[in-house]
């Protein structure tokens, strides 16, 4: 079971990355459409590559490693901090689908540098994920910083 959870959250993981690298740099194009038919595109590709793909793997993504969590049992430092960066990439994810919902509003947008922007901030809280999971870096330091109580299952008293 183990192993299949790990296999979705690793594969949604990568779809959701490549979603978070592949907007931006679609909403960069937004300008750039001439003639309705191509703005029609734009408009679709944008919507069904948010809604139909990026969401879904974010969804499974974040499920698939909250069941791993509880039932690998881990419970480290490094993995809440992890969360706290996941926590960053869904609020950038969030982003990502407010300026595709106004690029629908707006034929020339006001916030021509806002897509590359959000791409310069996702590409390392990406990277900070990858290295603190593939690290997963000793508790000594980490340690002190977190509550007891979230180091540890909640349980429930006889």
């Amino acid at each position: 079971m183990i192993a299949a959870l790990k296999f979705l959250h690793i594969a949604g993981l990568i779809c959701w990355c490549a979603a978070l690298i592949a907007l931006p740099l679609l909403l960069q194009g937004h300008g750039a459409a001439r003639g309705q038919r191509q703005y029609d595109r734009f408009r679709l590709l944008t919507h069904i590559g948010y809604i139909g793909f990026a969401t879904p793997a974010a969804l499974v993504t974040v499920a698939a490693g909250t069941a791993l969590i509880f039932a690998a049992g881990i419970f480290e430092p490094w993995l809440i901090i992890k969360l706290g960066f996941v926590a960053a990439m869904v609020m950038i994810h969030i982003w990502f689908g407010h300026m595709i919902q106004r690029s629908g509003e707006e034929r020339r947008s006001r916030w021509r540098a806002a897509p590359l922007a959000g791409l310069v901030v996702v590409m390392p809280l990406m990277a900070v994920v990858l290295g603190l999971v593939l690290l997963k870096p000793a508790p000594g330091p980490f340690r002190d910083l977190i509550p007891a109580q979230f180091l540890s299952p909640r349980v429930s008293p006889p």
